[in-house]
């Protein structure tokens, strides 16, 4: 991204809970000319859980109303709610209102990162999909469950039952990778692997040439997605199949 000129092809505006750990990939996913700007969301405890109550509880918060309004001082072209489990935990109908409600006080399009995950996925032209997952199972079950809602199917899927946003954002390379060798499946199309806190597109491509198909996670879904609808095309190396779309 251009050091000398803010966002002059399309700003990025992003609300990402308070104890993720992932800003920097935010910035490396998006070609010159595109800028980042972030602000945070309160947790509903000061351990940063990720649990279904919690999650349930922060994608509630009535917070997304003026945290979208701060971003549209910025003139933002999108704004993300950047968090899996906070936008599918309380199924597709929720979801979408948090779109509606970010988009009306952001006065720009909007999306989320389960949106951005059934966006992606479609635009693979994956049909069935295997899910990795650093949640417990009641958490795990819920994105299975929005997944299917939207038509794909889940062939396979794995979780590792962490439960603060400290241990998932903490997960080295060798564990990812090895999560995702684990829940691939020959009848899986796509992999993805959940949570705004990981890190994975700089070992993206080097999973995909060593499993012949997609691979790509929360943030690069999001990413990708608020580019599209932002409106910016460009193409991207090195950082995975769904940043070399049309």
């Amino acid at each position: 991204m251009s050091k000398e000129f803010f966002g002059w092809r399309a700003r990025i505006g992003i609300v990402y809970p308070a104890s993720g750990l992932a800003d920097m990939e935010y910035y490396s996913l998006c070609p010159p000319g595109v800028s980042v700007h972030i602000t945070r969301t309160a947790m509903s405890d000061e351990e940063g859980s990720v649990t279904l109550e919690t999650m349930q509880a922060i994608s509630e918060g009535d917070d997304f109303s003026r945290h979208a309004a701060d971003l549209a001082t910025i003139k933002p072209h999108v704004i993300i709610w950047m968090c899996t489990s906070g936008s599918f935990s309380r199924g597709p109908e929720w979801d979408s209102n948090l779109r509606e409600i970010l988009s009306k006080n952001g006065r720009c399009p909007a999306t989320t990162t389960s949106t951005a995950l059934i966006e992606a996925i479609k635009a693979l032209g994956a049909k069935k999909v295997a899910l990795a997952m650093p949640y417990e199972p009641r958490l795990g079950e819920k994105l299975i469950q929005y997944v299917e809602n939207s038509g794909i199917e889940v062939v396979n899927h794995e979780g590792l039952g962490l439960t603060t946003d400290w241990e998932i954002g903490r997960l080295d390379p060798s564990s990812l990778y090895d999560l995702i060798r684990r829940v691939d499946v020959p009848e899986a199309d796509a992999i993805f692997l959940s949570d705004t806190g990981i890190v994975l597109s700089p070992i993206a491509e080097a999973l995909e040439r060593d499993l012949g198909k997609p691979v790509f996670s929360a943030n690069m879904a999001s990413m990708w997605h608020a580019l599209q609808l932002a409106g910016v095309k460009e193409k991207m190396p090195n950082v995975g199949s769904l940043f070399r779309l049309k």
